[in-house]
């Protein structure tokens, strides 16, 4: 019996959400409220993923900058060289080494045969997960490291590099203070 007085009071029902005028503008607006919703919730890993990137890229980006001025810096104090100016580029982008929890299990097995034969099964499992820390709010793994890429190539433009001791100089130099071959470098003369 209460499955068909059920029955009855959602046909009431359809009926009054048949009666009800404009009901495809409604449906519309909470298709579109429902759409809204999903994006808006993929917009947020989006962003997410996007801020790390754009922290990943600012770290190498300062790097980079670092390493020049540095260099510009050292390679100015070789005598003749005057003025200089470096510019540095890196193949790829920086590696982050994590901190990982790891969770080993072993398990040994003693197999006897009919015969007598008694063998031995050792089985081992583990399992390693990421440690999170929290900070201010926000779960970030914990970063033991971060692994800048190599660097590709050098360009050294200085007003002493019409000077080839100079250019041998700072050629020396720069191959000394980042290890890259001289394939990697070019040094031109500042105009």
């Amino acid at each position: 019996m209460t499955k068909l007085s059920a029955f009855f009071e959602k046909s009431k029902l359809l009926s009054k959400i048949k009666n009800i005028k404009h009901i495809e503008v409604y449906l519309v607006v909470l298709l579109i409220v429902v759409v809204l919703i999903i994006w808006f919730a993929d917009f947020g890993a989006e962003t997410q993923e996007s801020t790390n990137q754009s922290t990943n890229t600012s770290t190498v980006t300062q790097y980079t900058t670092d390493l020049e001025n540095r260099l510009s810096a050292t390679l100015s104090q070789i005598e003749g060289a005057g003025s200089v100016s470096v510019m540095i580029t890196l193949d790829g982008s920086s590696q982050l080494i994590l901190a990982y929890d790891t969770e080993s299990k072993s398990n040994t097995t003693d197999n006897t045969t009919a015969n007598g034969t008694t063998t031995k099964t050792n089985n081992t499992t583990a399992n390693s997960t990421p440690i999170i820390i929290n900070n201010n709010g926000q779960s970030t793994p914990l970063v033991l490291s971060e692994i800048m890429p190599e660097i590709k190539g050098v360009v050294v433009v200085c007003e002493g590099a019409n000077n080839i001791r100079v250019k041998l100089n700072i050629l020396e130099a720069v191959e000394a203070l980042l290890g890259v071959s001289g394939s990697q470098i070019e040094i031109f003369v500042k105009g």
